[in-house]
């Protein structure tokens, strides 16, 4: 029974990847991503307005807000938290809270996959938390819905492992560009937050998936900054570097408290005795309460923060808002609501740091900037500090204002945040929520490349098998005949029902005479068998061949159907690549049919497959022995051989003594094939 291990659109991609290059259609894909994670963040941003529209009719203004009856206030985030509570209990809980430590769960732990449920229902209850009034960000949601558009792509092509990982990076570089205007900062938050790596293979498709982003949201809000901020500078470096290192210390002190409270607040509602679904109504009440007398609280607090920047606020209300919004915030986050985290750490930085400025304006009253000035540092060190990314949190605040001369003090309080913040709490904003739950996020490249890779990547394809009854002397003619050692003995469905080796064809004979009449393949076989899965991941198929000692393992599909088997071989031969970079490694094979359709080969660069039949210099020799990578750059992915009964067998096994008139399938270059056959005498 014929059975494909791929679909469509991932013989579609093999063959696009093939024909343009490996590095080439990636940078297509990050294109295509990043102008989808841009419409995503457009789409959300309207979605917000809508919601918010229909929540508060007399506006959003914290004038207007100041004027609106109390039970105005309180209604609009206690129902959108009715609204939010079952749609995330009951369709997809990794859309509670903020949404960057799931995407970096998915990076480190789930090999970049994403459900696609997560991204809609995220979307959604993100956008009704934030338009009712919930006191979070919209930049966590976006980056979580850009990383669930490139996901999303990557699993439609059957991409895993490090191509997914950068499509899901692209996708939330897309997100963070813009929502922020900022394209430097969506590739640097993808390469310090969620891949963790900065590679020239990776960088690039982050690069192209950024532009991409932030030139979708410039068609359609225009080239406008962020926030408009007048061009603050240092003004006397020997009075006022003091004065941003002390900002700096109480930055990473606020930014720890800031974590602490997140955490203090998810602890504590998930302790009080109330329906998770229900939860996000009682806090949004909450917030609402908090609103009547302090409305700057509520949604993202923009507003807010250009009014800091600007010097516009009185110094006790920041005073105060530094902390009322850390306690809004963590009740909105820890009642079950969703948003983000960058939001509120830009509102309390330029709270504390307006109010910095203020008091350092009252005491040095001309030999400083304006108080604007470290409202604006106070953005960056608290988000360096939170988020434990200084150079995301530089980055976004120089292209969110567009100010270069205040980029020196910026630096010198990130750092400083940063050092103190660490110091007081190991852990980010991010990834201490992962860290209670036990979720371990970092690992060798090593053992990252075999938890994220799937079998189905190095499958290969057909296996020889037989039915339950085939007699048990062709069950021998055929083992003699197989390179491979292991044949597998499968029902009329290609359902596997056990293994035949040699070894358990030499025991027989040894027991009894092989009798057609009374012993067959069932009576051959060993059952049942080890197996694995084709989503299996290469860490699950390693440890079950070290645990048996042996070469291969049969692989099944989701209906349990043999449709091909994985070695030892291969996974070395796959590890050498990814991790060494040698790319003459790198091959993917695709069944159709019976055998392998060398047409559909996913080749690197410019190297190309070749039939050369053994020659008497040959006849002996094995892969193992010829070493070939090392000694002429080339890879062996067949051995043909005719049985007598004219079946052609294939098999790259390293231990294989060719044979007079066996045919040698290798991938090389043109260069190392010539030079491989001319040492050989082949053909």
């Amino acid at each position: 029974m014929k059975t494909n291990a791929f679909s469509t659109p991932e013989k579609i991609s093999m063959r696009l990847e093939r024909v343009l290059g490996e590095k080439v259609y990636l940078l297509i894909l990050a294109a295509i991503v990043g102008i989808l994670g841009g419409l995503g963040a457009v789409l959300f941003r309207y979605l917000i307005e809508a919601f918010r529209h229909f929540a508060f009719l007399g506006g959003f203004s914290n004038e207007i807000l100041t004027q609106t009856p109390w039970y105005l206030l309180v209604l609009p985030p206690a129902i959108g938290g009715l609204v939010v509570g079952p749609l995330i209990y009951f369709f997809a809980r990794e859309a509670k809270g903020h949404g960057i430590p799931e995407v970096m769960n998915s990076v480190a732990n789930r090999g970049g996959k994403i459900r696609k449920r997560v991204m809609m229902v995220k979307t959604l209850a993100s956008a009704i938390t934030i338009g009712s009034g919930g006191s979070v960000g919209r930049e966590g949601p976006i980056v979580q819905i850009g990383a669930g558009v490139g996901s999303s792509i990557g699993q439609m092509l059957g991409f895993d492992g490090n191509k997914l990982i950068i499509l899901l990076g692209c996708g939330a570089a897309a997100g963070m560009a813009a929502t922020f205007n900022a394209p430097i900062a969506g590739v640097i938050l993808a390469v310090e937050v969620i891949i963790g790596s900065a590679t020239i293979s990776v960088f690039s498709p982050l690069v192209v998936a950024s532009v991409m982003g932030t030139v979708v949201t410039r068609l359609v809000y225009g080239n406008e900054t962020f926030i408009e901020v007048p061009r603050y500078a240092l003004q006397n470096p020997w009075v006022e570097l003091p004065l941003y290192l002390a900002l700096g210390v109480l930055a990473g002190v606020v930014a720890t408290l800031f974590t602490r409270g997140i955490v203090f607040f998810e602890d504590l509602w998930d302790k009080l005795p109330i329906p998770q679904w229900l939860s996000p109504a009682v806090g949004g009440a909450i917030v609402g309460g908090m609103a009547i007398f302090f409305p700057q609280i509520l949604g993202v607090g923009y507003e807010t923060v250009y009014k800091a920047a600007h010097g516009e606020e009185v110094l006790w209300i920041l005073a105060v808002l530094v902390f009322l919004k850390i306690i809004a915030a963590g009740t909105s986050l820890g009642s079950g609501g969703s948003g983000g985290v960058f939001a509120p750490s830009l509102f309390v930085g330029a709270c504390l740091g307006g109010a910095f400025g203020l008091v350092v304006e009252h005491l040095l009253p001309g030999q400083t900037a304006h108080s604007g000035a470290y409202a604006l540092v106070g953005m960056g060190a608290v988000l360096a500090g939170t988020t434990h990314a200084p150079i995301t949190a530089i980055l976004m605040l120089f292209e969110i204002t567009t100010n270069y001369t205040i980029i020196l003090p910026l630096m010198f309080a990130c750092i400083i945040s940063l050092v103190i913040s660490t110091r007081l709490f190991s852990t980010s904003i991010f990834t201490t929520r992962l860290k209670r739950r036990g979720i371990r996020l970092r690992s060798s490249a090593e053992s990252e490349l075999m938890r994220t890779t799937r079998v189905r990547r190095l499958l290969r394809p057909f296996p020889e098998t037989m039915l339950p009854v085939t007699p048990a002397s062709q069950v021998v003619e055929v083992a003699l005949g197989s390179p491979s050692g292991h044949q597998y003995v499968v029902d009329s469905e290609q359902k596997l029902l056990g293994e035949i080796t040699l070894q358990r064809i030499k025991a027989i004979i040894r027991e009894q005479a092989l009798d057609d009449t009374l012993i067959m393949a069932v009576d051959m076989m060993d059952a049942p068998v080890t197996t694995v899965q084709l989503d299996d991941t290469l860490d699950v198929a390693m440890g079950h061949i070290s645990r048996l000692d042996t070469e291969m393992l049969p692989v099944l599909d989701n209906n349990d159907r043999l449709v091909g088997t994985i070695t030892r071989h291969d996974i070395m031969v796959f590890f050498e690549h990814e991790i060494l970079r040698n790319e003459a490694a790198s091959m993917k094979f695709l069944s159709a049919g019976a055998k392998v359709d060398f047409s559909l080969v996913e080749l690197p660069g410019n190297e190309t497959i070749n039939e050369l039949k053994v020659s008497a210099k040959l006849v002996g020799e094995t892969l193992k022995s010829l070493n070939l990578r090392a000694t002429y750059g080339l890879n062996a992915i067949g051995i043909q051989r005719r049985s007598d009964a004219g079946v052609v067998k294939l098999s790259a096994e390293p231990n294989i003594p060719f044979q007079q008139g066996d045919v040698l399938s290798l991938v090389g270059t043109q260069e190392a094939l010539d030079r491989f056959r001319k040492q050989f005498d082949l053909v």
